[in-house]
């Protein structure tokens, strides 16, 4: 059985949008972390991989995720090949990433240093795999 997620239809051009977004939230996140703003550096990380993630699943299923469980992105992502060794672990990278935004951005704690550097190590990672599967082209 497919699993159903709630999607909304893109253009597969549009990925070039997604992904220079993705590369705005993480020039942020490396700005942030070079500051000392742990808060921010891991918001715009979790930013950072939801874009990487639509630029990867508009340009290869022409749709992109827009419920409201993070979760199920992960699982749209795993659409696009079920037999792509680095795509699995890269999905799961994601999901890593996408597990700090409820904490990052709406509980009372603030995120810790190590914390922060973890995703922005996840971020960069996952941004170099979405860069490998997509056509080469110049985002600035």
């Amino acid at each position: 059985m497919t699993p159903k997620f709630k999607t909304r239809n893109a253009e597969r051009s549009t990925h070039i949008n997604f992904l220079k977004k993705s590369e705005e939230c993480f020039r942020a996140a490396r700005d942030s972390y070079s500051k000392g703003d742990w808060n921010a550096a891991a918001i715009c990380s979790v930013h950072r991989g939801i874009s990487a993630c639509d630029a990867l699943c508009v340009y290869f299923l022409g749709k992109r995720h827009s419920g409201d469980r993070h979760g199920d992105a992960v699982a749209l992502l795993l659409t696009i090949d079920r037999d792509d060794d680095r795509l699995i672990s890269n999905a799961a990278r994601l999901g890593r990433i996408l597990g700090i935004k409820n904490m990052a951005e709406y509980e009372e704690r603030l995120v810790y240093r190590s914390e922060a550097e973890k995703a922005l190590k996840d971020c960069e990672r996952f941004l170099a795999f979405t860069k490998s599967k997509l056509p080469d082209l110049r985002v600035e």
